[in-house]
């Protein structure tokens, strides 16, 4: 049902119950200030879209430096961890050097302390959401969660429930130590002051998490590591007191069992947070292009909401997968190498994490000598030609010893397997990519089984991570969407190339228009105007999205199209019309599919349209798309052009012969951009190495453009 403001003014008292501060008590112990906190421009934009803020972390850590000046700075932290991550750096290097090194888990106990009023609640955490939450963590710093970045790193960090309490006492209940008597919803003010220090179990022995209902959108807030053995910097017994994490109840959860706050649902608040206990900075440096102290994470202009794809500093597509992002859970899979660093760093050195390595408060996992990894990377379905799968997998060493053979099966729903046996040499970490043969498949729904057996021709010593599963639909078609008819909410025109389809209103809930037919050519950009009825003065979004790579898919990356949120327009053109898209590179040649969606959506709730929805108040129209060539440019245009190494492992040196400034961008075999950058040239032969440890191994697209010359040549990266 479409909503009126009144919603707006609860929720804004909702933000400031969050923040506001509960009478204070006389205590010689420092307190947080009773003004609400200042939201950073950040969390102010993230709330307005979204309704959500989606970490506090910043804001709390002013707030507690502005009341204990013992409590470092951001410029006192990066001196201090800065050389022990260098000097962390050199003695693995030497280790792997002399052959010496010897993986190593860190085992963090970890206790959730469950806040709510009376047992079985709504925000009484049952024990098996508490075990879903901390599958997640261990999924996502283990590095589990099927990126493919060649920056993604195991953390080698294993949070394991605590099994007794600070008596010695069994846990009932392992990780688990409910609070009763807290209802409604909490301030940080109260949990800092009050709550925190009366519940807090020894931070050296555990991390403290709690759990409650803290209203006003907020999902959570972790406090910042210190070394309280700088010159100046005595120990802060009130950080001692409220070390730890905060998170709202209904985030708590994982992939596999969510929590109850979609889209933040999937148990990434609290990977996002412990990430900041343990020393990360927010991706984007909590400035414009600002600095997270890790070179592996391109910079970004600003946090990123929903599930981007975007380029917005340094040439190098923003990393919005990123647990540090904002985005939403579904959207998160990476923590990186140097990221990894300096959360190993932070736990070996840091005041109050240095101890929990070594805590005996619960059941340790070992590292192992074997231990072979496999994962599904791709399945490459072929929905709407070859009915078929072309899978690529990848093999992980995460043991010790030196992993140089094991057995591969694979299947359909469990059918009969097929066996290849993987033979090579992979060090510690090392991963590497098998292609599996094209698997024909008719019209139906699949679950895609492998499983790895035999390393070296042993026992793998942790066989949780020796299978892997993915399901897939080939339908021969796009997906259904339809919406209602109950409200006039609709696109009621479409401009795109030579396409003009204009005072259309809504004749029912989803509209072919497939008969209508433009042609487009590779790399050349058109403008797209939608018009749109807002049904009144209610808030709607228009979504385009193009089939590029014909797989009756519209979920992949760089498909989907942004025509702006609009309200109170009828048959005018939405907000971010016209919306100028550039054709891929790389987009399959011959006809496929664009389809438009305009939606009603909730100012006060985190909606957007979708590809696939159904019976929702909008109109679907679908529209044909033919994908010609490239037009032409004339190929090595340049009086000398040279690209060296092809193939390419790290890098690549770009060589022409030109007297103007030089703009390359780089493709991946999908049209996505994944770099671009312009260079500044004074000479008569431009030449410039880039790097491409950002790059995935594949097949890429490299177009070179300087004054009104222009060629595109394959990379191959290895």
């Amino acid at each position: 049902m479409k909503q009126n403001n009144f919603k707006l003014v609860i929720g804004f008292f909702m933000f400031l119950m969050v923040f506001g501060l509960q009478a204070q008590q006389k205590s010689a112990k420092k307190t947080i200030s009773n003004e609400p906190l200042q939201l950073t421009e950040e969390n102010q934009r993230h709330f307005d879209e979204t309704g959500f803020i989606r970490c506090a972390t910043v804001e709390v850590e002013a707030l507690r430096r502005q009341n204990d000046p013992s409590v470092q700075s951001v410029e006192e932290f990066e001196n201090w961890l800065a050389p022990l991550i260098e000097e962390r750096k050199q003695r693995i290097a030497q280790q792997k050097a002399d052959g010496t090194f010897r993986r190593v888990i860190v085992n963090i106990p970890i206790i959730f302390h469950v806040l709510t009023d009376t047992q079985g609640d709504t925000n009484d955490l049952s024990a098996s959401q508490i075990q879903a939450q901390i599958d997640q963590l261990n999924i996502d710093f283990g590095n589990l969660a099927g990126s493919t970045h060649a920056a993604a790193a195991d953390a080698e960090i294993v949070f394991i429930p605590a099994t007794i309490d600070p008596s010695g006492t069994p846990l009932a209940e392992p990780g688990i130590d409910r609070v009763y008597g807290y209802a409604g919803t909490l301030s940080t003010a109260a949990l800092d002051n009050t709550i925190k220090p009366a519940t807090i179990w020894d931070r050296s022995l555990y991390a403290n998490i709690w759990t409650a209902n803290l209203g006003g959108g907020l999902l959570g807030y972790a406090q910042f590591p210190t070394n309280s053995t700088l010159p100046g910097m005595p120990a802060s017994g009130g950080s001692a007191l409220t070390d730890g994490v905060v998170v709202l109840a209904g985030s708590v959860g994982s992939v596999a069992n969510p929590g109850t706050v979609a889209p933040y649902n999937l148990g990434r608040t609290l990977t996002h947070e412990i990430g900041h206990w343990i020393g990360l900075r927010h991706i984007w440096g909590d400035s414009n292009c600002g600095n997270d102290y890790c070179a592996d994470t391109p910079e970004s202009a600003s946090s990123n909401g929903g599930c981007p794809t975007l380029t917005t500093c340094d040439g190098i597509q923003d990393m919005v997968e990123n647990y540090m992002d904002y985005t939403n859970d579904a959207c998160m899979d990476i923590f990186t190498n140097d990221q990894v660093g300096r959360m190993v760093t932070a736990l070996e050195n840091a005041t109050g994490l240095s101890s929990l390595p070594s805590s005996n408060t619960g059941d340790p996992v070992e590292a192992s000598d074997l231990d072979a990894r496999i994962d599904i990377a791709e399945l490459n379905v072929a929905n709407c030609s070859d009915y078929s799968i072309t899978p690529e997998l990848t093999i992980t060493n995460k043991g010790n010893d030196v992993l140089t053979s094991a057995t591969i099966s694979y299947n359909l729903d469990g059918g009969t397997d097929t066996d290849i046996n993987w033979t090579g040499t992979l060090e510690l970490d090392e991963s590497e990519s098998i292609f599996l043969p094209q698997i024909n498949t008719p019209i139906a729904t699949y679950t895609f089984n492998v499983e790895l057996t035999s390393p070296n021709g042993g026992t793998d010593e942790n066989p949780g991570d020796n299978v892997d599963s993915a399901n897939f639909e080939i339908t021969g078609s796009a997906c259904a969407s339809v919406g209602n008819m109950d409200y006039l909410t609709s696109t009621t025109g479409v401009i795109f190339n030579t396409i003009s389809n204009l005072n259309t209103g809504k004749p029912s809930g989803y509209s072919d228009y497939t008969a209508m037919s433009t042609s487009l050519n590779r790399d050349s950009s058109y403008d797209l105007t939608v018009n749109a009825n807002s049904d009144g003065n209610y808030q709607i979004i228009t979504y385009a999205w193009i089939d590029w790579n014909q797989n009756c898919s519209f979920d992949d990356p760089g498909e989907q199209y942004d025509l702006g949120q609009s309200a109170d327009i009828n048959n005018l053109p939405t907000a971010n019309s016209p919306l100028s898209i550039t054709v891929p590179v790389g987009a399959d040649l011959g006809n496929t599919t664009m389809r438009i969606t305009t939606k009603y959506t909730d100012p006060n709730a985190n909606q957007f349209p979708t590809s696939c929805e159904m019976n929702h108040d909008a109109e679907v129209e679908d529209y044909t798309i033919n994908v010609l060539a490239q037009l032409g440019v004339e190929e090595n245009a340049f009086e000398s052009f040279s690209m060296y190494p092809n193939p390419a492992n790290n890098e690549v040196t770009i060589e022409l012969s030109t007297n103007q400034d030089v703009n390359i961008t780089i493709f991946d075999i999908r049209g996505r951009e994944v770099f671009t950058n312009g260079y500044a040239n004074n000479s008569t032969l431009f030449n410039r190495t880039i790097s491409l440890d950002a790059m995935t191994t594949g097949l890429y697209l490299v177009q070179i453009t300087s004054g009104d010359k222009k060629t595109t040549k394959k990379l191959i990266i290895e």
